[in-house]
């Protein structure tokens, strides 16, 4: 098992799983998933990356810019999601252990998450991780015609501040 960086050539796998997220319906607000085009230039291109098994990818990480603003450099969002047949096996604590650390070594200071309040399981892997919830943003989007609320799940790097 190695964790690397995430290739195009990754991305049917990335987008398969992601897919599983999106049916689940509990896990992110999307309803399809992105063109490689579209999703390469929503996410920093250091700091994205697969878990894989001899050659099959069973997970990925990657963090996305929060705002394009001056100042905001070292904040990013985090996407961490691991193929429904691959879970409970700790690929996620793999993942999120090797986000942080590339991610302080590329200078990100704060990693925000947005999970759905019932989501409990991403939220306490989370928290392991030194994540602590900011709040509730209350009815975020709709999902499928029904109001969804996100806790706001914060990072800081003891690091860089």
């Amino acid at each position: 098992m190695q964790i690397r960086n995430l290739l195009p050539t990754d991305y049917p796998a990335v987008a398969a799983i992601y897919q599983q997220a999106i049916d689940d319906g509990n896990i992110t607000l999307a309803m399809k998933t992105s063109t490689w085009e579209d999703w390469d230039a929503d996410h920093l291109p250091n700091l994205r990356f697969v878990l894989e098994e001899e050659g099959l990818v069973l997970a990925w990480v990657a963090l996305s810019p929060v705002l394009q603003r001056t100042g905001y450099q070292g904040v990013a969002e985090l996407s961490v999601y691991v193929d429904q047949a691959a879970q409970g096996r700790g690929l996620g604590p793999q993942l999120m252990d090797f986000i942080i650390g590339e991610s302080e070594r590329q200078c990100i200071w704060t990693i925000l998450s947005f999970i759905f309040p019932e989501n409990v399981r991403s939220i306490k892997l989370h928290e392991k991780f030194g994540f602590r919830i900011l709040g509730t943003q209350e009815k975020a989007a709709q999902l499928r015609g029904v109001w969804r609320d996100n806790t706001i799940m914060e990072r800081r790097s003891k690091q860089l501040i």
